[in-house]
């Protein structure tokens, strides 16, 4: 009599070994592609790109300095709060003379945990215009908003 368990020790030993290569393949691919690349601080884009990393490190200041009427603006939640790790994509950008609008698609990052990862991304818009040579934000998504006193309700 022979035995079928060495056979199907030795498929699952292969399999095993499969799904091992393939999560440091994995792990490999996502930890090597490259960042995203630097615009030119003075073209839209990158106002809008420069305005999310102070967002992002919580630096008031330099958000203001990116938004029009930016000193009369602070956080619209006046809460403390922790910010996430942004994933923010440029989707496409509309400029014009004097005004651009930027497309940008948010993930959250839940996205890894959902059955549906659609649900976890949503596009929105900055609204720029040039004032006296340099863009300035106008509008900007909510989630990384400042609001003057009257946005804010007082």
């Amino acid at each position: 009599m022979t035995s079928k368990f060495p056979a199907a020790r030795a498929v699952l030993l292969a399999l095993a070994a499969a799904i091992v290569a393939l999560v440091i393949a994995a792990l490999l691919v996502v930890s090597l592609r490259s960042a995203p690349q630097p615009y030119e601080e003075s073209t839209p884009e990158g106002v809008v790109q420069r305005y999310l990393i102070a967002f992002e490190a919580e630096n008031t200041q330099t958000m203001q300095d990116y938004t029009m009427d930016g000193q009369s603006r602070s956080l619209c939640d006046p809460e403390p709060y922790n910010t996430q790790p942004l994933d923010v994509q440029l989707l496409r950008s509309t400029v014009g003379t004097n005004s651009a609008t930027i497309h940008v698609r948010f993930d959250t990052r839940d996205s890894q945990f959902l059955p549906l990862p659609d649900l976890s991304t949503y596009d929105d818009v900055f609204e720029l215009r040039k004032i006296n040579g340099t863009w300035l934000i106008e509008r900007m998504p909510w989630q990384v908003g400042l609001c003057t006193e009257k946005e804010m309700g007082y």
